[in-house]
């Protein structure tokens, strides 16, 4: 009979399975193409590339790839808006600070950004401070609990004699009680020294003096005031000629 066999084989069932594939692995089953069916070897690669074209797989993945690319773009687009719009807005009136590169806070000079300020950091003995990069001009307005006050006004208050230079370039206000050097102190690179009379009798010192009993050296503690001196609330030194 045509079609048919007598020969023994062994049942499909009997066949060893495959535990995996590769695309050059071939198959053998019986495809049917335009009608015709007859038994024929179909590689997995073959085989799959026709379930890929079948579901439209190929298609899916080219869209997913065109979304994901479209996301990105519109991604990056917004992301160079938002930094367009943050440098234009930076050290500008009703815009965002800007710090320069060491962070300093920089303001806009009306064509260029330029640093302004900084913080000078906390020392052991003294707090964090701010610190004016710009030159300063004398119509400068500094904020008080009595008003603004401009420089220049600063300037001429502290010309008046109700204040003095301390060691160290501070102005603090002078005592109001004016004291007399003795006459027996002599200076030693602008430093008062006392005799060692003063030192056996510190009693003798006048008001607001001590004396070092080791080098002699004169101290003040402030409370009182000697003219041609640097009344620095510690050594007490001879105002330079």
């Amino acid at each position: 009979m045509s079609g048919t066999t007598t020969s023994s084989g062994i049942p499909i069932s009997s066949l060893p399975q495959a535990s995996s594939v590769t695309g050059s692995d071939t198959l053998v089953g019986v495809v049917t193409s335009d009608g015709t069916s007859q038994a024929e070897q179909v590689p997995v690669s073959v085989l799959a590339t026709g379930i890929s074209e079948t579901i439209g797989l190929d298609d899916a993945v080219s869209a997913a790839q065109a979304a994901a690319a479209s996301a990105a773009a519109q991604a990056s687009l917004a992301s160079d808006n938002v930094t367009n719009a943050l440098s234009a807005a930076r050290g500008k009136a009703n815009g965002v600070a800007a710090l320069d590169a060491s962070g300093n806070l920089a303001l806009t000079d009306g064509s260029a950004l330029q640093s302004a300020l900084t913080v000078v950091p906390a020392t052991q003995t003294q707090t964090a401070t701010l610190k004016p990069l710009l030159p300063l001009d004398e119509s400068t307005q500094i904020r008080t609990d009595n008003g603004d006050v401009t420089l220049s006004e600063i300037g001429t208050a502290l010309q008046d004699s109700d204040y003095q230079t301390v060691l160290g370039g501070a102005v603090v206000a002078r005592p109001t009680v004016t004291g007399t050097i003795p006459q027996d102190f002599s200076v030693n690179g602008n430093v008062y020294i006392a005799p060692a009379s003063y030192i056996s009798n510190p009693s003798a010192l006048p008001a607001g003096l001590s004396v070092d009993a080791k080098t002699g050296i004169v101290q003040t503690d402030g409370s009182i005031f000697f003219p041609n001196t640097l009344n620095n609330i510690g050594v007490l030194c001879a105002v330079s000629e």
